[in-house]
């Protein structure tokens, strides 16, 4: 390994520290949202049919996740949703290294070596190691080592990474259908065995069918595609053909302004350079999930369906730097790199994806208070709280969920929590279940209560 390469794993290994550091700040502060408590709590039951609180039931109503199944350990042994956040942070900085490994024998190690840069500085990727644990949040790593693997020949590893992420999610496996015809495609202009494409195509193929036509309907129909509901068509399938049977209506629903500023916020910081490149057409699938979706939380960046196309445009972006190098010169390479960097730094300072402000300070002022409240309530019943409160305590509580003032056994709430949600629509709820008599007070610290079902059974 040249001094280069090696001085990228030193750099790789600060940003993973300061990651880390976050996140246990996060976690010391409650600042994590329902997600990461909902995949503890996923994770925990990896086993048993990863049931969760806030999801009703199985994970497998609204995601094909079994891979998260392999994380078990990490949850089992410690009690905690914090190992789900360091996972996600050290996945985040291995694309580094990774995709240096990849440019290498296209580019040099200069090259290499300031491609991997891009990747620690890229504020879409560094925003997914940031936000709460999400099974996304694996999914750019294993890309790029599924690449790696296929450029090297090492196709055990090509099997292991592509098993894995077509366990990951649906949407992951839909992406690496288009991949390995891709993969078959260039192994046979190149002379090389069509089968390592074919066989990772067809296996997305088998887990989406086993997953939509025998899952799914088990469960009554896969929850998430409301996403996919507009007044000109009700469903996935009927979006995909909207183009064609309400061209006017989709045009008008799609093509917005904030799909557009979402899109250059992946291609700006990396100074277009995935434009370049055909290799960047492998992003159009997870791209194409995520901006028809009609939700503008799902097209925001710092979210983690961002994951699913940003790792292919850091692949076209290697591809065309090695190429402006191989067709000009490695100084005007450099110079393009150099542009990137500069632009990504640009983009952390002025539209931060993070939000660290936002995050980094506790929502609620008395925090011991409601550890106080929630330690009333027994560990096996089923209790429910605000998101970052159950977030906190969900690997430890797995019949916990968020927002319920009915159904459950104990409700944990402050009167003065500063949501106006909560203050509007929850409170008047519970003061009518407490003076109905259906809850009662058992325990109060300050203005943080919890309350116990009449009939708690």
């Amino acid at each position: 390994m040249s001094r280069l390469l090696r001085s990228l794993w030193f750099w790789a290994a600060i940003e993973f520290v300061v990651l880390a550091s976050l996140a246990c700040v996060r976690a010391k502060l409650w600042t994590y949202g329902s997600d990461t408590g909902t995949f503890a709590q996923i994770v925990a039951d990896g086993f048993g049919g990863m049931r969760n609180g806030v999801e009703a039931g199985s994970h497998f109503r609204y995601h094909w996740s079994p891979s998260l199944a392999l994380l078990w350990p990490l949850v089992a042994l410690t009690r905690s949703a914090l190992p789900l956040q360091l996972l996600q942070a050290a996945a985040t900085v291995a694309c580094a290294p990774l995709l240096a490994a990849l440019a290498r024998p296209y580019a040099g190690p200069a090259i290499a070596f300031r491609l991997g840069i891009v990747a620690l500085l890229y504020p879409p990727l560094l925003a997914l190691g940031f936000d709460e644990f999400h099974e996304l949040g694996l999914y750019a790593p294993l890309v790029l080592g599924l690449l790696l693997a296929a450029d090297r020949a090492s196709w055990l590893w090509f099997a292991i990474c592509g098993i894995v992420t077509i366990g990951l999610r649906e949407d992951a496996a839909l992406t690496l259908v288009f991949f390995g015809i891709a993969l078959a495609i260039v192994r046979r202009r190149s002379a090389g065995s069509v089968w390592p494409g074919a066989a990772l195509a067809a296996g997305s193929v088998a887990a989406l069918v086993l997953y939509y036509a025998v899952i799914t309907p088990h469960f009554g129909g896969w929850k998430p595609s409301s996403f996919y509901v507009y007044p000109f068509a009700d469903g996935p399938a009927a979006l995909m053909l909207a183009p064609l049977t309400h061209p006017r209506e989709f045009v008008q629903a799609i093509f917005t302004r904030g799909r557009l500023t979402y899109i250059l916020e992946a291609l700006v910081p990396l100074a277009f350079l995935p434009l370049r490149s055909w290799w960047s057409l492998l992003a159009l699938p997870g791209a194409a999930v995520v901006l028809l979706a009609n939700s503008g939380y799902v097209w925001r960046m710092g979210d983690h369906y961002a994951a699913l196309w940003i790792p292919w445009l850091l692949v076209g972006a290697v591809m065309a730097v090695a190429a402006i190098a191989r067709r000009r010169s490695e100084g005007v390479a450099f110079r393009w790199t150099t542009a990137a960097s500069v632009l990504c730094v640009i983009f952390l300072i002025a539209f931060d994806p993070m939000h660290p402000l936002h995050y980094l300070h506790p929502y609620y002022h008395d925090l011991p208070d409601a550890r106080r409240a929630i330690g009333c309530v027994p560990k096996d019943a089923s209790m429910a709280t605000y998101d970052e409160w159950f977030s906190a305590v969900a690997a430890q509580r797995p019949r916990a969920t968020i927002d319920r003032v009915n159904g459950v056994q104990y409700l944990v709430y402050a009167d003065d929590f500063p949501s106006a949600t909560y203050q509007q629509r929850l409170r008047p709820k519970i003061a009518q279940e407490v003076a109905r008599g259906e809850y009662r007070v058992v325990c109060r610290y300050g203005a943080v209560t919890a309350y116990e079902a009449v009939d708690a059974r």
